[in-house]
């Protein structure tokens, strides 16, 4: 549930929720005019059946991703492709199957009623969402690297609602200088906090100091959480905010004293069911694009269609791990390995091709049968590639204490990298992952891959 509870899930479940409201309110405007030729029953499953259709058409359209609900070029774009999936789907209904009378009509009266609401529901909330009502003020205590990188994140992303008041210091430099650090205005030294708090009707402070100085205001800061002001550290803030753990000066002790990594029985027997049962069903499913994927290899290039590489699993396990071939089949004959470059000649035109839609990816559905892999966990990296990684990052080989997935956090949010120094943000992400895994968190994951490859968004 950590995940849900940031600022940009909550909006987007607030945004879901509106939608589905103004899709029954359609429903119920449409049964009292039009009086549909169906039962009462009948007609509420169809609604049922919609709100769930609908928003999972307008989850696929990127339209409750936060920078689409601060955009309204963007919320138009997703409420229009949404509209031509409508559209499509109602084409299909009235010439390629057999549905009841009257079905079509009322649903095409539904969607005149639910689109043009659903553009003036959009509207209001993003509307809301700028007005100062449900603007969140914040300060944030000790202008360091972690400080400013928050004061960043919130610049990028306006959408959250939380308005960066300033930066309390202490530094007598900047204090001198100019009260700004970087864009961002200093508004006092830590010790004035009180007065700040009074003055500019804070909601939420930041501590993203590094050192608890004689001067650091702990008795105000417990005054104000006493108030309902909220406090929250700087590294405990921006991890929630972005995604992601803070690597930059992290500390052996946030990881031992934090969050427990570990989940119970019922978590891991879960989980394995739902590989169990997602990995027959999807290798089943997919059987007729695998052997199409196969034939094309082989006519374009020599050698076999599905090949193994070693990789490493849970507790450095190595195991071999199917794939499709997408280069050639002498790609390391001459370099050895490798990570794969943004235009790698190695790779094939049909490799491209199953690389931008994951295909070839589905062989590895056997290792999740065999207990190798996971559904989602971290991606499984070459021995090669891991000695170099460990070396460069202390916290590497913490991702190895869960079995590796097939799609993960990382490889949603960040995608592929191709060099050591890009492995810190997947390392980032891959430990956020390892300390809030949930089932709730994998369906999301699973949900967004799903999206990702219907998008060709796979490289």
């Amino acid at each position: 549930m950590y995940y849900l509870r940031n600022v940009y899930s909550t909006r987007s479940m607030c945004a879901a929720l509106l939608d589905a409201v103004c899709l029954l309110f359609a429903f119920g405007l449409s049964w009292f005019l039009i009086q549909p030729p169906m039962p009462g029953i009948a007609y509420a499953a169809l609604a049922g059946v919609s709100v769930g259709l609908s928003g999972t058409v307008l989850f696929f359209n990127d339209s409750y991703q936060p920078p689409t609900l601060g955009d309204s070029r963007k919320t138009t774009a997703s409420i229009l492709a949404t509209m031509g999936l409508g559209m499509a789907a109602a084409l299909f209904l009235y010439f390629g199957i057999t549905v009841p009378g009257g079905v079509v009509p009322t649903l095409a009266s539904i969607a005149a009623i639910f689109f043009p609401l659903l553009i003036v529901e959009r509207m209001i909330f993003r509307l809301a969402l700028g007005a100062k009502l449900f603007t969140t003020k914040l300060v944030v205590i000790g202008a360091t690297d972690l400080g400013l990188r928050i004061a960043e994140l919130l610049h990028e992303r306006r959408d959250t609602g939380i308005h960066l008041i300033g930066f309390l210091s202490d530094d007598i430099a900047v204090q001198e200088h100019g009260i700004t650090i970087g864009d961002f205005p200093v508004i006092g030294r830590v010790h004035q906090l009180e007065k700040v708090l009074a003055d500019r009707r804070v909601d939420y402070i930041v501590v993203a100091s590094k050192d608890r100085h004689e001067h650091f205001p702990e008795t105000t800061l417990i005054k104000a959480k006493m108030r309902g002001i909220r406090v929250e550290s700087g590294v405990s803030f921006l991890e929630r905010l972005s995604g992601k753990v803070y690597m930059r000066d992290l500390r052996p002790s946030y990881l031992i004293f934090g969050q427990t990594f570990a989940r119970g029985l019922s978590y891991r027997t879960l989980q394995r069911g739902v590989d169990l049962i997602g990995a027959s069903v999807l290798l089943v499913l997919s059987l007729p694009a695998l052997c199409l994927a196969a034939l094309a290899i082989k006519l374009e290039s020599p050698g076999p269609a599905l090949y193994q590489q070693q990789r490493l699993g849970k507790d450095d396990k190595p195991f071999m791990m199917n794939k499709l071939r997408s280069m050639r089949e002498d790609a390391e004959s001459e370099s050895g390995p490798v990570f794969t470059s943004d235009e790698d000649d190695r790779v094939t035109r049909v490799g491209y091709f199953i690389r931008r839609t994951r295909l070839d990816e589905l062989p590895q559905l056997w290792n999740v049968l065999r207990g190798e892999m996971s559904l989602v966990g971290p991606r499984a990296e070459r021995p090669e590639f891991v000695e170099i990684l460990s070396d460069n990052y202390r916290y590497y080989n913490l991702r190895t204490s869960v079995r590796p997935g097939i799609t993960g956090w990382a490889q949603t949010r960040f995608g592929y990298v191709n060099n050591v120094e890009a492995y810190e943000e997947k390392l980032a992400l891959d430990l956020y992952y390892l300390k809030h895994r949930s089932l709730l968190l994998d369906v999301t994951i699973l949900a967004q891959t799903v999206k990702t490859v219907l998008h060709f968004r796979g490289i």
